[in-house]
């Protein structure tokens, strides 16, 4: 199945503690200057929902960095919570929609 957004969506992979969150932050930044309304979706692949592990923390250093609107989701667990056993990428685009933003990350 293709994703179909509206706006851009780039997305950033990588091994733990090579800098995603870091990279993710300045891109974010960067975009804020260009006045654009940013979202920011971060992927707890740990199996399970999200709880108060890193990956909170990231998503919180997402909206410090200047996402207008940013979660967590893992295990069927979206958090800006939200509850559901599937959790594509493509729905989660398609859910983000409603804040209109220019990118996601």
């Amino acid at each position: 199945m293709a994703l179909v957004a509206c706006c851009t969506v780039l997305q950033v992979v990588g091994f733990q503690n090579s800098g995603k969150t870091t990279l993710v932050e300045k891109l974010i930044k960067r975009a804020k200057q260009f006045n654009l309304c940013v979202g920011s979706i971060k992927h707890h692949g740990h199996g399970g929902p999200p709880d108060s592990s890193s990956e909170l923390k990231d998503s919180h250093r997402h909206q410090q960095a200047g996402a207008n609107v940013a979660s967590v989701e893992g295990g069927g667990i979206l958090q800006l919570t939200a509850d559901s056993k599937d959790w594509s990428l493509k729905k989660l685009i398609d859910f983000y929609q409603f804040f209109s933003p220019d990118v996601i990350f």
